[in-house]
């Protein structure tokens, strides 16, 4: 371990997402290594709310989008699929209730966003989390976590860089980096004006 003085914190390179599309005045600039809680109650719009974050991602790298709900020939997975037009092929859909089958996947490399839809369907504890997330810090990996409303956040919520509360079809945004506080998800196309 080592100190930094103020000089060299800000001479060092931050690399970061230069999201468009509305993404931006949610979600700002993050760095490549940010993390996300997507939490609300059931059929609010969280999934909607990552297919579409799934596929805008895609521009910079791999997406692992972990789908533990719906099985991969679910008529509901392929309507969404098609409503939110994820049709990059860097969006590579993963049907399992098992950490160690992400911990497979992630172990081959090649991913740069990972999407867990839900955490509480693989069982992941915040402790599973926080193991995964070190044993890949190396890389430039940024971890978006899907949740129901009702599960104890202490822990959760102080560990990653935004908290994301859908509600009625909207997103509301909690972190370090956005400049709006929601965005349409449901009914409708999600444009820079529909953000709020």
């Amino acid at each position: 371990m080592r100190t930094y003085s103020p000089t060299s914190v800000l001479e060092r390179n931050v690399e970061t997402y230069p999201f468009q599309d509305g993404w931006n005045l949610i979600l700002g600039e993050p760095d490549i290594r940010f993390s996300t809680l997507i939490r609300g109650k059931a059929k609010s719009g969280k999934s909607t709310y990552c297919m579409k974050f799934a596929q805008h991602c895609s521009q910079w790298g791999k997406v692992l989008y972990v789908t533990a709900e719906e099985r991969i020939n679910s008529k509901t997975l392929r309507k969404r699929i098609l409503s939110c037009g994820v049709d990059s092929p860097k969006v590579r859909f993963l049907h399992t209730k098992h950490i160690e089958d992400i911990d497979r996947f992630l172990h081959r490399g090649g991913f740069r966003f990972v999407i867990v839809d839900s955490v509480q369907h693989v069982a992941m504890s915040y402790e599973d989390f926080e193991d995964l997330r070190q044993k890949y810090k190396r890389r430039k990996l940024s971890w978006h976590l899907v949740m129901q409303t009702g599960v104890p956040l202490a822990k959760w919520e102080h560990e990653v860089d935004v908290l994301i509360d859908v509600k009625e079809g909207f997103a509301y945004s909690h972190g370090r980096y956005g400049k709006a506080d929601r965005m349409q998800v449901l009914n409708g196309q999600m444009a820079q004006g529909q953000l709020f």
